[in-house]
C-alpha cells in the first residue's frame, strides 16, 4: 500500500482516540493488557490505568480470582524487581503486607511510588521504615500502625495531606495519651477509624473533643460503649466488617465504595432523620447489601 493511500485513510483525532481507549479500559479493565498491544501510543495511554492499583500481600494467590474479576494484575516482589521504577509513578492505590516489607528491592520500589494517594501500610512501623515512607507526600487515605503516632511529634510530611486515617495495633502497648494528642495535630484529618483494641484504649472524650473530625469509626461489633460520650456524638459509627478488609480496600480503590463511603452514607441518613438517632451500629454488608443497621445494645 502506497504512503499516499495510508495518509488518505480516515483517522480519528488523537485526543478522541485516547478517550475511546480510556473508556474501553475503564469499562473492562481485564482487557487492558491486550489493548496495550495495539500501538505504542495506546500502551502509553493505558499503562497508568493498569497500574493505578497495586495489591501486594504474602497470600496474593488467595485473592487471584478477585483480582481477575476486578481487572487487576497480580503482583509479586519478584515481578516488581523486573520492572522499571518509572512505572511506579502510575501507582495511586497501594496495599502492602508486612511479610513483604523486609525485601530490600521492595522497599526501594515502595519509595518510588511518590504519586500514591491511598496507602494500606499493613506492617509494623519501626523508625527506619517510617522514615522511608515519610517521603510519600500525596497520601490522603492511610492505614498504618499506631506506633507511627507514638512519638513526641507527628511524623511529617507523610501526615500533612492525610484526610482519612485508619489505625491498628494488636498489642496496644503504646502511650495512648500521646497518640490522641498527635491525632489532633494532623492538619487535614477529617475521618478517623480504629481497629480493636484501640477503640477501647484511646480516650473517647479526647476523640469527641477533636472538632476537626467529621467521622469517627470503630471497626468493631463487640465493644461496650456504656457511658461513652461517643454514643451521643453524631459523627460516630461502629461498623461490623462483614466484607473482608482486603476486598473492602480494593472496592474503595476502584469504585470509591468501601467502609468509609458506608459510614458517610449512614451518618448523612441519621442526620437527615431517616435512621433513628439512637442507632450507631451497622455492617459494611456483602456484595448484595449496602448498609445493614445492627440493633444497638
Amino acid at each position: 500500500m502506497s504512503s499516499e493511500c495510508i495518509l488518505s485513510e480516515p483517522r480519528l483525532p488523537p485526543e478522541l482516540e485516547h478517550r475511546i481507549f480510556k473508556i474501553a479500559a475503564l469499562a473492562r479493565a481485564r482487557c487492558i493488557p491486550a489493548l496495550m498491544l495495539v500501538a505504542k501510543r495506546v500502551k502509553a495511554w493505558l499503562e497508568p490505568i493498569l497500574y493505578r492499583v497495586v495489591f501486594l500481600k504474602d497470600s496474593t494467590l488467595d485473592y487471584i480470582d478477585d483480582l481477575r474479576d476486578l481487572g487487576l494484575p497480580a503482583f509479586t516482589p519478584d515481578a516488581l524487581e523486573k520492572r522499571s521504577q518509572n512505572f511506579c509513578s502510575h501507582v495511586r492505590h497501594l496495599f502492602i503486607d508486612d511479610a513483604l516489607v523486609g525485601e530490600t528491592a521492595l522497599e526501594s520500589w515502595l519509595l518510588a511510588c511518590t504519586g500514591a494517594t491511598n496507602l494500606y501500610a499493613w506492617f509494623d512501623c519501626n523508625p527506619e521504615i517510617l522514615l522511608s515512607i515519610n517521603s510519600l507526600t500525596n497520601v490522603r487515605y492511610l492505614t498504618i500502625h499506631v506506633r507511627s503516632l507514638c512519638g513526641t511529634t507527628v511524623p511529617f510530611p507523610l501526615f500533612l495531606t492525610i484526610t482519612h486515617l485508619e489505625l491498628f495495633d494488636f498489642t496496644a502497648d503504646e502511650s495512648m495519651d500521646r497518640i490522641c494528642r498527635n491525632i489532633a495535630f494532623i492538619p487535614q484529618l477529617t475521618h478517623l477509624s480504629l481497629n480493636p483494641p484501640l477503640d477501647s484504649r484511646l480516650s473517647h472524650a479526647a476523640l469527641c473533643a477533636n472538632m476537626h473530625l467529621q467521622c469517627i469509626v470503630f471497626l468493631s461489633s463487640g465493644i461496650s460503649l456504656d457511658g461513652s460520650p461517643l454514643i451521643d456524638d453524631d459523627r460516630f459509627v461502629c461498623i461490623d466488617e462483614v466484607l473482608p478488609y482486603e476486598l473492602d480496600w480494593l472496592h474503595g480503590a476502584l469504585f470509591g465504595e468501601d467502609y468509609w463511603s458506608v459510614a458517610n452514607a449512614f451518618l448523612a441518613a441519621r442526620r437527615a432523620g431517616t435512621i433513628e438517632r439512637s442507632r450507631y451500629r451497622i455492617s459494611n454488608g456483602s456484595d448484595d447489601e449496602y448498609i445493614e443497621v445492627v440493633e444497638s445494645d
